[in-house]
């Protein structure tokens, strides 16, 4: 039979949310209980509690927050009165320590409280509606039982997690750990995670099915020819319509599109023909409405089991463009292949392996904010794999590599991801979307290193533009001075959360209605780019080359030399004949 404790020592945690804040109120109530009578503790000592720092955040913003949470911090006891505690700022990112001495003894009659109470921003993110909550994990070193050698006593440690919500929160769409119990009492809902769930696992939640997003993006379009005043510009790459998680409205297109039509990846892109010889600018304004399912328990609509997976892909002929390897995704190099097939090993459902492979980038890989604000240059998968420093795109070429390798259809997504209600200019991110039977594309985050993986449907960001080649972006500009080249230079988007309350998105243009001399009436009459055909190259390369540009120049003076000369041979021919017959009529004199 098991010794029971002597003492038992409970941190219970409460993290309560107000709809609306942008804060997080955090109580901490620390008891030491004696149970068994023979024992007491003394009252000397101190108790240490750590108010942890934001481990992602920079310097200034701790420092910030920081403040911003002794501001509020409250350390009482049992009766609500006072406490003397002292405070220790450690190192940046280790947080800060509240020492508070042993104010009493505690007996078996008497127990000892502390309880320690502060406001901070780092575990909430609101972008208007759509909320997200967290907290912090166990150490994966935790005791729960601890037994005294000298004194031959034993004490377990309790350490209870609640957050608290309002009955005016959105809807609870994702939770992890996905085990939890769930009370609701006097229009407050408690969310309560056991202690075993939490090692290594900070939890979260997310509040909320949609969320719009304003955009307004600008590309100043260069001044690249001086011959002939007009040049094609292919420059804005729009939302992908094959992921049914977006919507995209319009309110300013500017100048109107001469075309629009979908690429291979289902991307649509519409051409802008803007004068060459000044600089213009094309503007695209509107809104981007992104959704996901409300929470179910157990759901797992990827959870195929492996065989079928693999008869269901092997079936599909217009997936083994996601199978093959390319420039940057080595799917046949030998070190890639044989890191795939160890991790497939004893794996029963396509989910088990993605989980493999997002796990294996995740330890392999070592995010670098430095590298992520500088010029940082594509290396691809094979170079990803000998780990050190990287960035999103590393961890997504990484893992569309071990996919592909593992026969699993795989691309890349672009797109802003950890937008919020401010209105700046957004850093692209990169991620991984993998292909579902009867899901369609699913899309995996490997850049985001926890055990809280994240797997489908996001509404905290927009994709932009899928791809299955070597580019990054589909944003062309076409001129004589070359006929392909891609830039982002003068290419800039603003894109932030607001309310929908006020917008009638029925008095919105779509898609279609940004080029109406089309016809078009949805998405799915929008042409593939293979229907333009010649008509379409023939246009670019007429506007956009030296060669095209010449005909465009010479072409009337050809044309006007040919009907000259046609005139002038015609009006000579005519006066021949006429001649001719003017001689034939003259009477021969005898």
């Amino acid at each position: 039979m098991a010794k029971s404790s002597d003492f038992v020592i409970d941190s219970n945690t409460d993290i309560a949310y107000t709809t609306g804040e942008t804060f997080v109120s955090v109580v901490t109530k620390y008891t030491r209980t004696v149970a068994n009578s023979d024992y007491f503790y003394p009252a000397t000592g101190e108790k240490v509690f750590n108010i942890p720092d934001l481990p992602s955040s920079t310097q200034e913003e701790i420092t910030t927050e920081r403040k911003y949470k002794l501001d509020s911090l409250k350390v009482t006891n049992s009766l609500g009165g006072t406490v003397k505690y002292t405070i220790e700022e450690q190192a940046q990112g280790s947080g800060i320590y509240i020492k508070v001495p042993n104010y009493k003894q505690t007996t078996s009659s008497s127990p000892y409280s502390i309880q320690i109470a502060y406001n901070t921003h780092d575990f909430v993110t609101k972008v208007v509606n759509y909320t997200t909550l967290q907290a912090p994990a166990l150490p994966k070193d935790v005791i729960f039982e601890q037994t005294d050698t000298a004194t031959n006593t034993q004490t377990s440690f309790n350490y209870g997690l609640n957050i608290i919500v309002d009955d005016k929160i959105a809807p609870l769409a994702k939770v992890y750990p996905s085990q939890f119990t769930q009370s609701t009492k006097n229009g407050k809902t408690t969310y309560s995670f056991a202690q075993e769930n939490r090692i290594g696992n900070s939890p979260y939640m997310e509040f909320g099915t949609s969320v719009t997003y304003k955009f307004a993006l600008t590309y100043t379009t260069p001044k690249t020819d001086t011959l002939v005043p007009e040049s094609l510009t292919n420059v804005f790459k729009s939302l992908s319509t094959n992921i049914f998680e977006i919507s995209v409205y319009f309110t300013n297109v500017s100048p109107t599109p001469s075309n629009i039509y979908k690429d291979d990846e289902g991307n649509i892109i519409a051409s802008f023909e803007v004068p060459a010889n000044t600089i213009g600018t094309i503007t695209l304004e509107g809104y981007i409405v992104t959704n996901q399912d409300a929470y179910q328990a157990g759901s797992a609509p990827v959870n195929m089991d492996w065989t079928s997976y693999k008869e269901a892909i092997s079936k599909a002929s217009y997936l083994k463009n996601y199978l093959t390897p390319t420039k940057y995704w080595q799917s046949n190099d030998t070190n890639i292949k044989g890191e795939a097939e160890k991790l497939m090993a004893d794996k029963t459902t396509v989910l088990d392996i993605i989980k493999a492979d997002y796990a294996y980038i995740g330890e392999k890989l070592t995010y670098d904010d430095n590298k992520a604000n500088s010029e940082n240059e594509r290396i691809g998968a094979k170079a990803a794999l000998e780990g050190g420093a990287s960035v999103c795109m590393e961890y997504a070429d990484l893992m569309i590599a071990l996919l592909r390798a593992q026969g699993i259809p795989a691309r890349a997504a672009l797109g802003y991801a950890n937008i919020t209600e401010t209105q700046e200019a957004q850093v692209r991110h990169q991620w991984v979307q993998v292909w579902i039977p009867d899901y369609g594309w699913y899309s995996v985050d490997p850049t985001l290193e926890s055990n809280n993986m994240r797997l489908g449907q996001s509404i905290d960001r927009v994709l932009w533009e899928v791809f299955n080649g070597d580019t990054l972006s589909n944003i062309k500009v076409f001129s004589a001075d070359n006929i392909d080249v891609l830039t982002t230079d003068g290419y800039n988007l603003n894109i932030y959360g607001v309310s929908d309350t006020d917008i009638d998105f029925t008095k919105l243009k779509t898609y279609v209605d940004i080029v109406p001399n089309k016809g078009y009436e949805s998405t799915e009459d929008i042409p593939s780019a293979s229907k333009y055909g010649f008509g379409q190259w023939l246009n670019t390369f007429l506007k956009t080359t030296t060669i095209g540009k010449a005909v465009i120049i010479t072409g009337p003076v050809i044309i006007l030399v040919l009907v000259v000369s046609v005139i002038v041979a015609v009006t000579k021919n005519t006066v021949r004949r006429m001649k001719r017959k003017k001689l034939n009529n003259t009477p021969i004199q005898q």
